[in-house]
């Protein structure tokens, strides 16, 4: 199906010895004589090419059933868009028989039956889990990518899914939690699932000497990170998520009151580089608004638009990003007689429980979100919300996942949930109705 050793696969000679293994137990459970669903559990470290593996099923699976119905998703919007499914774009234009099939950012099917022969991406969530209900064709194939985090409540529904026979269940990623379904396939339910663990040091693709230099870096091969992102294990502590989904969920169908009574505040998230982008936050009460997004442009245009926000909402405080480039927005902010507070979240947090004042706000949030409160239906929102994850120092502070590690893990950067936290960055007076009607402060353009 594929030139190897050729143009854009020159370095690659074929498939690994890992995915030998499993076409070997694919081709066993299709010759033989077993009718329950072939259920195929992964994890590795970083490089293993699992995510193109999850291609190459995809295309073998759509190419050789009749009308297949094949169901992709993974642990957010941005990997299973960015990642997973630009992943299956590059397969499908590299194989031989790339002419019978059409691949948009949603759908791969077959040309001459675009409604009954395909695939499709579908992002999960807890709120929708119908989504994934209702598929019982004769040739399914369900895709979980980075399954770790994937929510138990979408395994629950695709548990369903496999009332047909000679189905298949495919579920990949890196065992970044020792609890939920996923870890699950390679514990209690072994039973019922082929397992993988693999060593990223031992495949083909994978950039040995990188992974050499992450094993230093997390203090030896047997440490959680290296357990994890190195050597495809599950991590012997608990990590913790700091915001559950199920919280996020309710708060996004909770519907606040009295919140017109209540001070504004304004949180602004100065983007820093790349693909960040600089947002605006306003929380009133128990109720948050949308979160603005505000277009790539220089700083002097971003505080231009904070200035405008600030005129438009009245806030009683407004609390600004100052750390890095964001210093130059609170400067010239500071110019134009608004009074910003600049918080800088490396520095000392008030409560020395944190390790710094990032952590202390995002907590802050936290305790929020979890007493209830109305978050706007943001999808991307919800993803930067879940994907931090914290632990704690060895003189036992409370710290979170660096924005780099996020960025690196997920493909992006938790602009709008920062620009929520820093909403709670430090804690604002409870004015009377009459006392939240401020006038803006003097404006010169």
């Amino acid at each position: 199906m594929y030139d190897w050793g050729v143009g854009e696969l020159k370095d690659w000679s074929g498939p690994d010895g890992w995915h030998d293994e499993v076409f070997q137990c694919l081709k066993d459970y299709l010759e033989g004589p077993d009718q329950n669903p072939l259920c195929i559990a992964i994890a590795s470290g970083h490089g293993a090419a699992k995510t193109s593996f999850a291609a190459w099923i995809m295309r073998w699976f759509i190419s050789c059933r009749s009308h297949p119905q094949i169901v992709c998703t993974a642990n957010t919007e941005t990997q299973l868009m960015t990642k997973t499914w630009r992943e299956l774009a590059k397969w499908h234009k590299l194989a031989h028989n790339r002419d019978w099939f059409e691949w948009t950012a949603t759908s791969y099917y077959l040309k001459d039956h675009p409604e009954t022969w395909k695939a499709n991406a579908i992002p999960w969530s807890e709120h929708n889990t119908e989504a994934f209900a209702g598929t019982h064709e004769e040739s399914v194939l369900v895709v979980f990518d980075e399954a770790s985090k994937i929510s138990d409540s979408v395994w629950e529904v695709t548990d369903g899914v496999f009332t047909t026979k000679k189905n298949i269940w495919m579920v990949l990623g890196n065992g970044t939690r020792n609890s939920g379904r996923f870890f699950d396939c390679f514990g209690k339910n072994k039973a019922y699932w082929h397992t993988w663990n693999i060593d990223a040091r031992n495949c083909k693709a994978a950039n040995k000497s990188y992974l050499e230099r992450l094993i230093e870096q997390y203090g030896g091969e047997d440490k959680d990170q290296s357990r994890i992102r190195v050597r495809g294990l599950f991590p012997r502590t608990a990590t913790r998520q700091l915001i559950s989904s199920e919280s996020i969920e309710k708060a996004m169908n909770f519907e606040a009151e009295g919140w017109q009574y209540l001070p504004k505040v304004m949180g602004v998230d100065v983007a820093r580089f790349g693909e960040n982008s600089s947002t605006i936050c306003l929380r009133q009460g128990r109720k948050v608004f949308d979160i603005e997004v505000l277009p790539k442009q220089d700083l002097m245009l971003t505080a231009h638009h904070v200035a405008e926000a600030i005129k438009k909402e009245h806030p009683v405080q407004i609390f600004v990003d100052g750390s890095g480039i964001g210093a130059g927005v609170v400067d010239r902010l500071r110019q134009l007689n608004f009074s910003v507070v600049d918080v800088n979240g490396g520095n000392q947090s008030l409560n020395p429980r944190y390790l710094n004042k990032r952590a202390e706000m995002w907590w802050e949030m936290k305790e929020f979100i979890e007493g209830a409160c109305e978050l706007p239906k943001d999808g991307r929102l919800r993803e930067e919300l879940t994907c931090v994850e914290y632990d704690f120092t060895d003189k036992g502070r409370i710290r979170l996942d660096r924005k780099a590690d996020i960025m690196e893990q997920y493909g992006f950067s938790p602009d709008r949930a920062d620009a929520l936290a820093l909403t709670f960055a430090y804690p604002v007076a409870d004015f009377s109705e009459s006392e939240t009607q401020l006038e803006p402060m003097t404006y010169d353009d």
